[in-house]
């Protein structure tokens, strides 16, 4: 296991999204992210976040850990709240692949779906996966988790998470 696959993606980033839909990886994950998919395999699955109690945004992973998630939510009894999670990402996932330059583009179906217009973008990097926010998804984002980490039972939340497949 490598030390970026270890400590999986950390931190936030921000880049811009242009017109077509084109952003570039930021830095801070793009070894990571080269390591995952190297050379001619250039591909990345994109799709909207299924958390129905989260603002609006997009998560971006390596095939490898979207393989990793569904075989943790496959694991155990069967789960009606999992089910339906990955139900929820899977029928918008989309394979992209990463230009030369490491830039993605969002389809444009998914850009309409999560809000992403033209401009910034905010990314947090989150174990297994890229959240991707709009301007005002982010801000709304991280009200709510503050929020919510104020809350008596935030431990309990935290740990439901973690059994979700990273899809949460």
């Amino acid at each position: 296991m490598s030390l970026a696959r270890a400590h999986g993606y950390v931190g936030c980033a921000q880049t811009t999204l242009n017109k077509v839909g084109r952003s570039p990886v930021p830095a801070t994950w793009l070894g990571r992210i080269q390591a995952q998919s190297p050379g001619e395999d250039r591909t990345l699955v994109i799709g909207l976040s299924p958390d129905p109690h989260r603002p609006v945004h997009l998560l971006l992973m390596a095939p490898e850990d979207v393989a990793e998630a569904l075989a943790l939510l496959e694991r155990g009894p069967f789960d009606p709240v999992r089910a339906t999670l990955w139900r929820r990402f899977n029928r918008r996932a989309v394979q992209i692949t990463r230009d030369g330059s490491d830039r993605i583009v969002v389809p444009k179906p998914l850009r309409q779906a999560a809000g992403l217009e033209s401009g910034e973008l905010y990314w947090l990097g989150e174990r297994n996966k890229l959240r991707i926010f709009s301007a005002e998804s982010w801000a709304l984002f991280s009200e709510i988790e503050d929020a919510e980490s104020a809350l008596p039972d935030g431990g309990a939340l935290v740990a439901f998470r973690g059994r979700a497949g990273g899809l949460l």
